[in-house]
């Protein structure tokens, strides 16, 4: 496959993963965002006054669904982590991907990763896709570019569906 045919699909993915997700994110409003299922296992948490969200040790089925909410922070995590270890200093931590319990916020800055994101797919070049200097983050520089984008691509439109199950389960409690 040429270079160019694939970056038009990491785009073209790209695309069809930000749609689903606004889809489950226009008419999201703040109860369903903080609304916790009796079988939701990963939520936002608060001590203290100061929210957190955990990362599971094992994604085992037991731990019930995702919130939204904590769906959410998770894009934010990944991303946040991409871009700080691939074109930043590579010294974000989990820790410094703050919590949002407002979901007007958190739409405010899916919808800036998105479009930073998109930006970045735009100035590389076929040698950055093709490269493994960008890809620390989760996969050690052991990967091309191209293949990072697709991860991340994969992951959106995992927790796009995600954020949508959680709805569903919303509007039938």
């Amino acid at each position: 496959m040429k270079v160019e045919s694939l970056i038009d699909n990491i785009k073209f993915q790209f695309s069809i993963s930000k749609q689903l997700l606004d889809y489950h994110l226009t008419s999201l409003e703040q109860e369903e965002y903080m609304w916790k299922s009796p079988k939701s296992g990963l939520f936002l948490k608060e001590f203290e006054g100061e929210w957190f969200a955990d990362l599971p040790e094992t994604e085992s089925y037991d731990l019930g669904t995702p919130s939204v909410a904590w769906t959410l922070w998770h894009i934010t995590f990944w991303w946040e982590m991409v871009f700080d270890n691939a074109f930043g200093e590579g010294k974000v931590k989990k820790e410094d991907i703050k919590v949002t319990t407002d979901v007007a916020e958190i739409k405010r800055q899916i919808n800036s990763l998105a479009e930073r994101w998109e930006s970045k797919l735009n100035q590389l070049t076929s040698e950055d896709y093709q490269s493994k200097k960008y890809s620390k983050f989760p996969f050690n520089n052991e990967v091309e570019f191209h293949k990072l984008a697709s991860w991340l691509n994969l992951e959106l439109i995992k927790n796009a569906s995600e954020v949508g199950y959680a709805r569903f389960d919303y509007a039938k409690r």
